[in-house]
């Protein structure tokens, strides 16, 4: 509240006390911040791509108004959706490359996309679009898409510097901003009049389908269940030897990848709300965020295994709670744990899962780190009968 006043008084100093009063603009505050919103949704719904409205200075006075901008080129709403066989062109700090839209998804929030590029159009690659830059303020939704695109963008770059090269973890392929060919046309200055210019993009590579998907279809059975927790702890085990840690695993976030040769295997994606410092707070669900996360907003050690648990156990049958607080969430912990609720759903697929979920239990919540390598072991045994190498 200091810092705002401040601002104020330094605005009135350079440009002269308003005409209106502060208590009578917060009177109308409420009024008029719905009307922005209703406004708009509905020039959301014919799609412009430079927002409804723009902040301009007034020639007569210092106030600054909103103007409704009456030469505003209106576009199609087919050419604001991508849709399959659109074509991008992004612009990285070296080059620009064309992908073209194959296919088009969503894990019940957010959209995505399968792409392969111009030049190699069998290669089927993940797409990620985020806002376009001219949205007049940011939405919930828009703060989703920066960490699925912008955020996921830097940890995936991190990994890459430090080598990371585990198939279970989604490979960084491009990133940039969505350009056109010829020069942009601006209006006053504004953004350009073509849409989705300068929104940002990713793309990674291991295309499949969701863990969630999966399960709908009745496809993720004790097989999978095994071999999915093998190489999500994999990927866990990667990021954690660069002190990154995943903070929101769930059913969305992880694939099931199918190569032309070889056998299937699962892929943890989904790094946006990835932690690599202390201050960095993950991803909350009530369903599958750790106990450690929704009490203090942080990860231990076990939280990511413990998310990956909540996983397998939901995916495999157990019955999923009506949950609406993070008092309630937290109680349904303390409940299915005290009673072995977990432990018992996990031992009907396998003994090596229950005896994992053991171990998660008793690891929750204290300062003691995670062992990834006598679980991988232990799982690569009951999958294949032998042990092989897990540094990777």
């Amino acid at each position: 509240m200091t810092v705002l006043f401040a601002t104020f008084h330094s605005i009135t100093q350079y440009a002269g006390m308003s005409t209106n009063s502060v208590e009578d603009l917060a009177a109308d505050h409420s009024s008029r911040l719905q009307a922005r919103r209703i406004e708009r949704q509905l020039w959301d719904s014919w799609s412009n791509g430079n927002g409804s409205f723009r902040l301009e200075q007034h020639s007569a006075s210092h106030e600054i108004v909103e103007v409704h901008e009456e030469s505003v080129r209106l576009v199609s709403e087919k050419s604001m959706n991508l849709e399959i066989g659109s074509v991008l062109l992004i612009e990285d700090s070296n080059w620009q490359k064309g992908y073209q839209i194959n296919e088009v998804l969503t894990d019940g929030e957010i959209t995505y996309y399968i792409a392969s590029p111009v030049e190699d159009p069998g290669k089927a690659l993940f797409l990620y679009v985020g806002s376009h830059p001219s949205q007049l303020e940011p939405a919930w939704e828009d703060m989703k898409l920066w960490y699925q695109v912008q955020r996921q963008t830097k940890i995936l770059k991190i990994m890459k510097q430090n080598g990371f090269s585990s198939k279970y973890l989604p490979q960084l392929i491009a990133s940039g901003r969505i350009v056109h060919p010829g020069q942009c046309r601006r209006r006053n200055g504004g953004n350009c009049d073509y849409p989705w210019c300068g929104t940002p993009i990713l793309v990674t590579n291991s295309v499949g389908i969701t863990v969630a998907d999966m399960v709908k279809v009745g496809q993720f059975g004790k097989d999978e269940a095994i071999r999915c927790c093998h190489d999500c702890l994999s990927a866990l085990s990667a990021a954690a030897s660069a002190g990154i840690r995943h903070g929101d695993l769930r059913p969305e976030n992880v694939i099931f990848v199918t190569p032309g040769v070889g056998q299937p295997y699962f892929v943890l994606v989904g790094w946006g709300h990835a932690l690599l410092e202390e201050r960095d707070r993950p991803a909350m669900n009530l369903h599958f965020s750790s106990t450690y996360a929704l009490e203090e907003g942080k990860l231990c050690s076990a939280s990511d295994a413990e998310s990956l648990v909540y996983m397998l156990y939901f995916s495999s049958g157990g019955e999923m709670p009506d949950l609406d607080s993070v008092e309630g969430a937290l109680q349904w912990r303390e409940t299915s744990w005290s009673r072995r609720l977990i432990h018992q759903k996990l031992g009907d697929i396998s003994t090596v899962l229950k005896a994992f979920a053991d171990y998660v239990d008793s690891l929750c919540g204290t300062p003691y780190r995670m062992d990834y390598d006598i679980w991988l072991r232990r799982l690569e045994r009951h999958i294949h009968g032998k042990e092989i190498e897990t540094s990777s």
